[in-house]
Parts: structure tokens; sequence; C-alpha cells
């Protein structure tokens, strides 16, 4: 394998991980994404998805350009290039992408935020207009899906959707996609082996995945904890999970204690609780161990029935 081989089939797999699991924790923030009121959590969102997309696209680029003859000292000061509509029409010159006006509106958004946005708030221009990003967001999703997110205030709640979180998802299902299907072709041509992916990678979800939300996903985490609230449940593992006497705590927390269990940004709500009423464990490093292994599926039973 030459150097060049090594590096495409490689170093390029490498960076289609990376680029997945951008892409990955974006749509993941997303879905955990209860409000649209704090700019943090829309630049959070963008960051990742931009970077996702713009790796993505310069692995196309390489694939798609490099040969032989190419001036490497070239080809990669151009890769140095963060505008993610230049380098989409880049590809595009080369592999038709056959992107829709929505994704290449999409697309400009995270150019301009890659491209200004990123840092604009080092600015002292940037003043007052200080949540330009979450702002072309919103204007975003009300134009497409006729909401008013955009007119809330600043201190005001802009609830996140399932219809959001299925339109976003769609749009860069439809952008990872395309741009893996050009690398993938492009890898076949070259007989290299740049788009396998380890099994637990989370880019398998992003570039094989049906859709490109969690909202099944949550509702399976619902049944499994439906599942082992049943009284009816039985077996060795579930006989030790209820012989550890569960903290005492607040009964009208229900609804709170299970959005914890769903999404990590609710756990701190409830998390002050817990650590009060662990200052009240006799021995708290024995419990700790306990509830350590209720999820060790390598738990040893006499005569167990598992089965």
């Amino acid at each position: 394998m030459t150097p060049e081989e090594w590096w495409k089939n490689f170093a390029l797999g490498i960076e289609l991980d990376v680029s997945g699991t951008f892409i990955y924790n974006g749509i993941r923030t997303l879905d955990e994404l209860q409000s649209f009121q704090h700019s943090v959590d829309t630049f959070e969102i963008l960051y990742n998805i931009s970077v996702g997309i713009e790796r993505l696209l310069k692995i196309a680029i390489v694939l798609i350009e490099h040969d032989a003859n190419s001036d490497m000292e070239a080809l990669e000061k151009s890769l140095l290039s963060h505008n993610t509509m230049e380098l989409t029409n880049r590809v595009d010159n080369h592999v038709p992408l056959n992107f829709a006006d929505l994704q290449k509106e999409f697309l400009s958004i995270l150019s301009k935020f890659y491209k200004t946005h990123r840092y604009g708030r080092y600015l002292l221009s940037s003043v007052p207009n200080i949540e330009e990003e979450k702002r072309d967001l919103l204007v975003f999703i009300d134009k497409h899906l006729s909401t008013s997110l955009s007119k809330a205030g600043a201190f005001d709640y802009a609830p996140n959707t399932d219809q959001i979180r299925k339109f976003i998802g769609r749009i860069i299902q439809k952008i990872a996609v395309s741009l893996f299907d050009v690398i993938d072709n492009a890898a076949t041509r070259l007989n290299i082996y740049t788009t396998e992916l380890r099994g637990d990678s989370k880019a398998l979800r992003i570039f094989y995945g049906e859709r490109l939300d969690f909202i099944d996903e949550r509702i399976k985490k619902k049944e499994i904890l439906l599942y082992l609230m049943n009284p009816a449940t039985k077996g060795s593992h579930i006989d030790f999970v209820r012989s550890i006497p569960p903290l005492e705590l607040d009964n009208t927390m229900t609804a709170n204690y299970i959005q914890a269990l769903l999404r990590d940004e609710a756990l701190p709500y409830v998390g002050d609780e817990i650590d009060e009423l662990y200052s009240e464990v006799q021995d708290v490093k024995e419990r700790l161990q306990l509830v350590d292994l209720i999820d060790n599926e390598h738990m040893p039973y006499d005569g167990d029935d598992e089965a």
C-alpha cells in the first residue's frame, strides 16, 4: 500500500468517524434541548453539525480531486477553508449533489455561523446583536414550519418540539448521506475501505440510520423503564436490584426523575436532592458499591432463573 493509499484509507477513515461523531453530537444536543431560549444551546448544535459537515466535505474533496499529479501544497492549502457553501459547491462541481433549496439554505446557515458567528461575541461590534446564531436558526425554522420562535424575547421560553427535531434531522440526513455516498463511491473506485466504520461508532447512526432524530430511542427507553417497574417482571437480577432499599425521594417529583434518566441536562434539577439524602445513609461506600452493580450483566447467581 502506497503512502497515498494509506492516507486515504486509514487517515481519512478516522476523519469519517470524527465527522459522523460531531454530527451525532449535534443531533443529540438538539434532541435533548427543551427550549431555544439560551443561545449557547444553539451554538452547541450548530458548532457540532458545521464541523462534522465541513470535515465530511473535505474527505470527499480529497478523494475526488487528489491523484498522482496533484500539487499537494496547493490542495492542502485549499482545505483550510471553513466556508461550508464553497466546499459544497466544490464537491458539486465534480459530483452533482442535487441538494434542494432547503438543504442549501441550511448549509448557508452553517457557513455563516462558522465564518461569522463562531467568534462574533469577541468583537465589540457584536453589541447589541449577541445572539445572531440563535436568531438565524429560529428564523429558518419559523419560515419552514410556520412557527414564531424568533419573535420570543431573550428571557422567553422558546419550545423545541418533535416536529422541529424531525425537520432538522431530515435536512442533515440528506446532506450527510449524500456526501457519504460520494465518499463511498470514490473509495470503491480507488479500491480502498475509507467508509468501513467500527461497529460501535456514532458515525454508523449518521450514515446508515433510517432517521436522524432520537424520538424512537426515547420511546424505547420509556418502554424499558415500564418493564423494570412492572411487579410481574421476574428474575435473579431484578430481585437483586429490588433488594437495595431506595432513597426516600419525593413522589411528587416522579416525572422529573424520569426526565433525569432520559436527559442528562435534567439530572442537576434532582441531583441535589439525592446528594442530601446520601448524607443520611449510614454506610455510603457500601451503598455506592451495590448501586454500581445494578447494570452489571455478569453478576453470578446461584440457581439462576433468568431463563
